[in-house]
């Protein structure tokens, strides 16, 4: 078969309207109007597609759908031209390729109905657009005010970190003071010894009654003083240095060298000391004897009249630190002075009940408090016993300590 666009074996279509202009022209005009709309169709969605620079997940459906819109229009242009001229078989074989290309794209698009109809609705995309900008005004407030936090707490802490600096060097210069005092203190002392001897010595004879008195009252005066300097310069030398330094040793040989100084007040009380197995400790073993002996002298010390004292040392690891507890049988602490035992110079009980210059405790406080540690007091209460807990890490670091040590008077 000869596809000949143009022989003389057809009339073209403009013969079926009988040669009537106004016919001929409706169909014109009506073809040449739709396939001008059929064009502008492609032609904007290729302006919007390039103005917007989006490239869509089914571009190729949007080609699809174009070539089907050009050829739809391109064969409104045929229908004009067959009217004068008899392009049959062109038009015949033009609808052919629009049906293949329309069903080609019906097919292709069938598989993209439910993602378009996932896609959300303007209405709701505005919706959700609104939603996000309450979220993120939402979050920029939550951003300030964590911003104000942050700074409130940094000004908090700088000002924490200035009252520490302020409170370690207050510190520091009255251990100086007392460390000072304490040395230049022993010399008039000592004076005031040697003469008071030297009169008690020549002239004791010819000396009676107040003046006997009198003379007891300035050597057990001097002799008191003595004791609180010594005190006073235990307390300062704690941190400062002075001693062996740190050692690992068994903890017993400790004990033993603590109780060695308090052998005769222990046959003079018939006291029991029960020392249960101890381990080895890593510590400044000098400050640790000065510990117990505080602690055991005062179980020895604050007890009832015409009693027995009973001192229990025991010790055991408790996570990374030993748990060391000296329990006794005194005279027991009241509960709301617990924690005020532990100040410099506080006293429970007066000179004449008990002696003591009210340090030993806060010396207690100050060695452990310079091996990383803690100590704390237990007792059900007075005339019920007492026991002191402190804490040592089981890998101490020495540390400068002197604002752990309390404040006089408090």
């Amino acid at each position: 078969m000869s596809f000949n666009f143009d022989f003389g074996g057809f009339l073209p279509h403009g013969v079926c309207f009988a040669g009537r202009p106004e016919l001929i022209w409706l169909h014109v005009a009506s073809d040449a109007i739709i396939a001008t709309a059929y064009f502008m169709i492609p032609v904007t969605l290729v302006y919007f597609l390039r103005r917007k620079g989006t490239t869509l997940s089914f571009n190729w459906a949007l080609g699809l759908f174009a070539a089907f819109i050009l050829l739809c229009g391109s064969g409104h242009v045929l229908d004009i031209l067959v009217i004068w001229k008899p392009y049959y078989y062109l038009e015949g074989l033009w609808k052919a390729a629009t049906a293949v290309v329309s069903i080609v794209t019906a097919l292709a698009i069938l598989p993209l109905v439910p993602r378009l109809l996932s896609m959300r609705a303007p209405e709701e995309l505005e919706a959700l657009n609104r939603s996000l900008e309450a979220a993120n005004q939402q979050l920029a407030t939550t951003n300030a005010q964590l911003q104000a936090e942050i700074s409130a707490r940094r000004s908090a802490e700088s000002d924490l970190r200035r009252s520490l600096d302020d409170l370690n060097r207050t510190a520091q210069e009255l251990e100086q003071f007392a460390y000072i005092a304490s040395h230049d203190l022993q010399a008039p002392l000592r004076n005031i010894t040697g003469f008071a001897q030297l009169l008690e010595r020549r002239y004791r004879s010819q000396l009676e009654g107040d003046a006997l008195e009198f003379l007891d009252y300035i050597n057990k005066g001097v002799a008191s003083m003595q004791v609180l300097i010594q005190d006073l310069l235990q307390l300062s030398r704690v941190g400062r240095g002075e001693s062996a330094g740190f050692e690992l040793k068994p903890l017993r040989q400790t004990v033993d060298a603590a109780l060695k100084p308090l052998a005769g007040l222990i046959a003079q009380q018939r006291a029991t000391i029960e020392v249960e197995p101890l381990p080895e400790v890593m510590a400044d073993h000098t400050l640790l004897t000065l510990l117990f002996q505080n602690l055991i002298g005062n179980a020895l010390k604050f007890q009832p009249p015409a009693s027995a004292a009973t001192v229990r040392v025991r010790a055991q690891a408790e996570g990374s630190d030993w748990h060391i507890a000296v329990s006794d049988n005194g005279i027991g602490i009241a509960p709301a002075q617990l924690e005020a035992i532990f100040a410099i110079f506080r006293r429970l009980h007066t000179q004449d009940e008990y002696e003591g210059t009210g340090i030993g405790l806060a010396i207690v406080r100050k060695i452990a408090s310079h091996h990383g540690g803690r100590i704390t007091a237990e007792s059900a209460g007075e005339g019920l016993g007492s026991t002191f807990h402190f804490w040592l890490p089981q890998q101490p670091v020495a540390r400068e300590v002197a604002a752990s040590v309390p404040a006089i008077g408090s």
